[in-house]
């Protein structure tokens, strides 16, 4: 059975936690460098000080510009209520689960117990417009 993805990739999808993961690798192996180096070679921090500052900036342009544009340009919570949804993964009560809607996978919450491969109905969008609020279909 596949992991399931954590929120942050979720919301932030894969294309922009890849760059932000292997620009944060880079700045650690730069600051181990340094610290290995007995801190004789200050061009190692500044550069790490600096692909620091580059990861922290590609954060918030991904968090401003990417998750916004998508989620106005491609999802609106009117479109998804009342839309019938199939569970990939199954949950108890009140937990985050999977569910297909729409050829697209979304994070659910359901206030009674769900399993694999059962038919839901949307009934609302939580506030951050990812998650799905859900009820089983008679």
């Amino acid at each position: 059975m596949p992991k399931e993805p954590s929120k942050f990739t979720v919301k932030y999808g894969f294309r922009a936690v890849v760059p932000l993961a292997i620009i944060l690798i880079f700045a650690f192996y730069l600051l181990i460098e340094y610290l290995i180096t007995g801190r004789s070679n200050d061009f190692l921090l500044g550069f790490s000080i600096l692909f620091f500052a580059i990861a922290i900036l590609l954060f918030l342009g991904f968090t401003i510009t990417i998750s916004s544009r998508i989620t106005k340009k491609y999802f609106h919570p009117e479109t998804m209520v009342g839309q019938t949804g199939r569970v990939l993964k199954g949950v108890p009560a009140n937990n985050i689960g999977t569910v297909v809607v729409i050829s697209e996978d979304w994070s659910f919450v359901c206030d009674v117990d769900t399993y694999d491969n059962e038919l839901v109905t949307v009934t609302g969008v939580q506030e951050d417009s990812v998650t799905l609020k859900v009820k089983k279909s008679s």
